[in-house]
């Protein structure tokens, strides 16, 4: 439904007034959005009246705003099925077996991944991380893991990687010497944190390039981004698995790409733990 309407929206756009124009803008790039945005806020976020809006509800043939919001929220139920999902297999099951289940939910969604459009996004990816001045990794709460695993690999293989830290006092000394030659690379699953969602659109403000890992390409923050690297993080077993995939895929491209450079840092570094003794032996 949401997509037929969204069809309908790009057929019929030559033909809308301003005002109709302006809002169609507003929720091509804000689907996840509109679920949820009042009809008072959607006018401020459009300069347009809650009354535009309810004509221009009635003319894509729905009763009103309320009405044509709900095939949006449809879609965001669909969305946060996964949680839902993990927390009636808690409830249900009976604890025997789960490490098997979970063994094969990771196989079937590593099977699904579509490997051609995932490396040629990951191909995208690196031409733009090799050609930025610094790269900044931002992750919050769940996603926190793989962004803090993508910094921690990457900062062996090349300078000025900064890691985003929700809550640290110091991310806006971060933000406040970048430049738009630096490129953020956003990591969120629904559902969305404010902390990511505000810091990826300050940067897409200044005007950087974002690629984000996320699950689902019209999501709020694929929405503002330049390159989309999606993936699922599961159901009952969720779990961020094909994530890690995607991203050691990443790292060992990069790595490769710049072959001498990276076994020579790699080296070093060897020589610098045995150094001060950093790992147990």
């Amino acid at each position: 439904m949401k997509k037929a309407v969204l069809a309908n929206l790009e057929q019929n756009y030559s033909t809308y007034s301003k005002s109709f124009k302006k809002i169609v803008d507003f929720i091509k790039h804000n689907q996840s959005i509109v679920s949820f945005i009042s009809i008072n806020e959607l006018a401020k976020e459009t300069g347009t009246s809650p009354a535009t809006i309810t004509r221009f509800s009635k003319n894509l043939g729905f009763k009103g705003y309320p009405d044509f919001q709900r095939v949006f929220q449809k879609d965001v139920e669909i969305s946060t099925s996964q949680m839902k999902e993990f927390r009636q297999e808690i409830d249900s099951m009976s604890g025997d077996g789960i490490l098997s289940e979970i063994i094969t939910t990771n196989i079937e969604l590593l099977e699904e991944i579509d490997t051609v459009a995932i490396e040629e996004q990951l191909e995208k990816a690196m031409e733009m991380i090799k050609t930025s001045r610094k790269l900044y990794i931002l992750g919050a709460r769940g996603s926190y893991a793989l962004a803090y695993y993508l910094y921690f690999m990457l900062k062996e293989l090349r300078e000025d990687v900064e890691l985003m830290i929700s809550g640290a006092s110091d991310f806006t000394d971060k933000l406040l010497y970048s430049s738009p030659d630096d490129v953020l690379f956003t990591i969120s699953f629904h559902p969305y944190t404010n902390f990511t969602c505000q810091v990826t659109e300050f940067f897409k403000e200044q005007g950087n390039r974002i690629i984000t890992m996320t699950d689902k390409k019209d999501s709020v923050l694929g929405n503002i981004s330049d390159l989309v690297i999606t993936t699922k993080n599961g159901g009952k077993a969720y779990t961020f698995v094909p994530g890690i995939i995607i991203l050691n895929a990443l790292l060992l491209k990069f790595g490769k790409q710049n072959k001498e450079e990276s076994i020579e840092r790699l080296d070093k570094l060897k020589k610098i733990t045995d150094r001060f003794n950093i790992y147990q032996r």
